[in-house]
């Protein structure tokens, strides 16, 4: 129950919703208050009509019933994120591995999959066709209630886009590409997270359009990503998008200051972040526009 409490909480907070608004239509504000405190089980009927208003699978919080680990698992994932950020691969595989892939934890257990199919790709342990057929196996053979939780259905679609595309088949990454954001980008979600997986995927749109040399769309797509990042405060992918804004413009032979100044703003950026990969890429490919 405690477990329980803690993550309904935690889910109604991220979404900006009051216990009275939880309750509403459910059950009063003061049950919604015990069942956060871990002071009752609600009623799997009440259950599920909570889960329909913080839109996560049943299961999911059936899961925090079971599993004293869950805060545990929220550490482990936050871990991962960070090293992938860094691109050290090595380390989340190791991560991964001490941690063993846990089959009591559906939705986990589909997460950790994924991301060490990713990481084998990315050392060249596994070829690219090896991990699209794991990464594709994870989606056909999974629950698909419980693989749309956080949205994991979008990323691993979008990392095979990214293989694909990295691999000579742009006309397959941009497929699986368009295909999300068609579905996606243009719906209202309460939920905002949902925002910086679909940026992503614009972000990975704008960077094979660049590589196929169709500049235009490419540029298009750079500011489409721009102006959609600052409206839902995810910087780190603004600054990528303008890095991208920058080398189309210079594909296009755009004024030197106009060019200047968008590297700049990407620098900026990831300099206020604290993110040395980035830091450190654009300082050294793009060091006669920061002079």
């Amino acid at each position: 129950m405690k477990y329980l409490g803690l993550e309904i909480s935690k889910l109604r907070v991220d979404l900006g919703m009051s216990q009275n608004e939880l309750a509403k239509d459910i059950c009063t504000q003061s049950t919604i208050s015990r069942i956060e405190a871990g002071e009752v089980y609600p009623a799997i009927d009440t259950l599920l009509k909570i889960a329909l208003k913080l839109q996560v699978p049943i299961e999911y919080l059936i899961e925090m019933l079971f599993h004293k680990n869950v805060l545990e698992s929220e550490m482990l994932i936050k871990d991962i994120e960070f090293h992938l950020r860094e691109h050290r691969y090595q380390k989340v595989i190791s991560i991964i591995k001490r941690n063993d892939i846990v089959s009591d934890n559906i939705w986990l257990n589909y997460y950790l999959k994924y991301i060490l199919y990713t990481a084998q790709y990315a050392l060249k342990i596994i070829t690219p066709e090896e991990c699209i057929t794991n990464l594709k196996n994870i989606l056909n053979y999974s629950n698909q209630t419980t693989i749309q939780f956080r949205f994991l259905h979008i990323k691993i679609n979008n990392s095979i886009a990214n293989i694909y595309g990295e691999n000579g088949e742009a006309h397959k990454s941009l497929y699986y590409y368009n295909k999300i954001l068609k579905e996606h980008i243009s719906k209202n979600y309460s939920d905002s997270k949902i925002y910086e997986a679909l940026i992503t995927v614009l972000f990975n749109k704008c960077k094979t359009l660049y590589d196929i040399n169709d500049i235009e769309t490419a540029l298009e797509t750079a500011n489409q990503g721009i102006k959609k990042s600052k409206e839902t405060r995810l910087f780190i992918q603004t600054g990528q998008f303008l890095y991208y804004k920058g080398q189309c413009l210079e594909k296009k032979n755009a004024p030197f200051i106009e060019i200047q100044e968008v590297y700049k703003q990407a620098l900026f950026i990831f300099e206020f972040l604290d993110f040395p990969f980035f830091i450190k890429a654009i300082k050294e490919n793009k060091i006669h526009f920061l002079i």
